[in-house]
């Protein structure tokens, strides 16, 4: 059998660059060196792929089932939509959406740190990001690597976590940022609060992390103001700069993270510019309502 050859090269702080690759073409050799990879560095960049919507659904769903959309339209009648998310800027015209607009409100809450889908039962597994508009300054994305912040902290506090549970409620996450309506009340009842614990083990990698990030609203069992006290100190400490990895994307990037060990979050670029990426999640596995059926 032939040893796939591709090229990883670890950025400093977390994460990694893979080139000598083609995600639209992938023999088993290569994926499960990709794989690999993966479960090592947690944020794989891939530069220039330029991967169609079927490209990348494709390599998406070899991780595991997609995930299905946030909102209750009718997977089965959208196509594409329902397994690819567009996040742009942009009006129906195809224009930038002013500043303080609804959209450009909701579309803000993503550049604060957070885990994909951890405001559901079960959280994602994993999300694939390809660039295909990118805006002429800022509009990079950042990960911080949640095991190394873990492995860094001290017994006691380790000892202090351990089997604490954060309530984690998009609700709660959007609403200091605004922008709500732009899901409808039928959208936010099926978004309810649920609860995870602070501390988890990644079952592909074995690697601990914490997991937190802007959905986690409280703690369970402590007083809400204590508890919220606590969610920020370890926000704060878990994304020094010597954890984070920063991407500024050019167009066809395309770049995979596990949520389940990483939080992330986008920066900011100037309102007149567009900025359309395209988004895949895999579901998190066991028994969980978000997964996609196959269609």
């Amino acid at each position: 059998m032939p040893t796939a050859t591709i090229t990883v090269t670890p950025h400093p702080t977390m994460g990694a660059e893979v080139v000598d690759v083609d995600l639209a073409h992938l023999d088993d050799d290569t994926f499960k060196a990709v794989l690999d990879a993966w479960h090592r560095y947690a944020v794989l960049v891939f530069p220039g792929q330029r991967l169609t919507e079927d490209a990348q659904i494709a390599f998406t769903k070899r991780l595991g089932r997609l995930e299905r959309l946030v909102t209750k339209k009718s997977a089965a009648n959208l196509g594409n939509q329902a397994k690819i998310g567009k996040l742009a800027n942009l009006d129906k015209e195809g224009n930038p959406v002013p500043e303080g607009s609804s959209l450009w409100l909701f579309l803000k809450g993503n550049q604060y740190w957070h885990s994909d889908s951890s405001f559901k039962t079960v959280s994602a597994k994993a999300s694939m990001l390809s660039a295909w508009a990118v805006p002429s300054e800022g509009g990079e994305t950042e990960w911080a690597d949640m095991r190394q912040a873990y492995d860094a902290l001290d017994q006691a506090t380790k000892d202090r976590l351990e089997g604490l549970v954060a309530v984690h409620s998009y609700w709660y996450s959007q609403s200091l940022v605004g922008g709500t309506d732009v899901l409808s009340e039928e959208d936010w009842a099926a978004l309810p609060p649920v609860e995870h614990p602070v501390i988890r083990t990644n079952e592909d990698s074995g690697r601990t992390s914490l997991f937190i990030g802007r959905h986690a609203s409280h703690v369970k069992g402590m007083d809400e103001g204590e508890g919220r006290a606590l969610l920020e100190e370890l926000y704060e400490y878990a994304t020094q700069p010597q954890w984070v990895h920063r991407h500024r994307w050019q167009p066809g990037d395309a770049v995979l993270w596990d949520n389940r060990s990483v939080l992330h979050r986008g920066r900011p670029w100037p309102p007149g510019d567009r900025r359309v990426m395209k988004r895949t999640t895999v579901a998190g596995e066991g028994d969980n309502d978000w997964m996609l059926g196959e269609f």
